[in-house]
């Protein structure tokens, strides 16, 4: 008896060695065009944007950990890697999120006021209050939901719910982005704003560091 405890207690460590082992990281960098050089958003603008009689707009420019979201989709299967989302700094961070289909999206809210979040297009996502610290936790069905806040006007994000979400990356503000902890094998690397897809490609993860060529995204 005693020794098949810890004949149990070995093969555990192994196959937890092994999981280990098999977890890579994968690195790159993506940029987003001069705002000045695109088409104006049509979304309501920020308040530091407009004039309000006492400070003057400032300029805006492009924010890649705040307008978008990159991923992996495909692998091995299981639960998405570091998905995580909230409303921090006046608004959504990121404003494009992912979730896997038919998972639970969780929004924590880290602002140092209520919001007021909803969607038209996800069951049971009516406008609740969620105070400061609190999160928002809603199923979200496959497909391209658009979420905003009763309160705010400008506070918009947009949800991916896709079936073979593996992998949410880490996205800076200067546009660097890692994967960590995502089992090695072949994925497809996307970068999505907004509603739209702006990057597709195929991607191989080893158990070691894996860096992809610098990402250029229009606005």
């Amino acid at each position: 008896m005693r020794r098949t405890s810890v004949g149990k207690w070995v093969l555990v460590g192994v196959l937890a060695a092994s999981a280990t082992a098999f977890a890579g990281t994968l690195r790159g960098t993506v940029r987003m065009a001069d705002p000045a050089d695109t088409p104006a958003d049509e979304s309501p603008p920020y308040y530091w944007s407009v004039w309000n009689g006492l400070v003057d707009p400032v300029d805006p420019k492009a924010s890649p950990s705040r307008e978008l979201a990159v991923i992996l989709t495909g692998g091995p299967g299981g639960d998405p890697v570091g998905c995580e989302h909230g409303l921090r700094g006046g608004g959504f961070m990121s404003r494009t999120m992912a979730v896997k289909a038919g998972g639970t999206l969780r929004l924590v809210n880290t602002d140092g006021c209520s919001h007021e979040l909803y969607s038209d297009t996800i069951p049971d996502f009516a406008p609740l209050a969620t105070a400061p610290g609190n999160p928002r936790n809603v199923v979200v069905p496959a497909g391209v939901h658009e979420i905003h806040d009763r309160l705010y006007a400008h506070v918009h994000g947009v949800v991916h719910a896709l079936p073979d979400l593996a992998a949410c990356g880490r996205i800076a503000d200067d546009g660097a982005f890692v994967f960590e902890g995502v089992p090695a094998g072949s994925y497809t690397l996307k970068v999505l704003q907004g509603a739209r897809e702006v990057h597709s490609a195929a991607v191989t993860l080893t158990d070691g560091e894996t860096t992809v060529e610098p990402i250029a995204v229009d606005n």
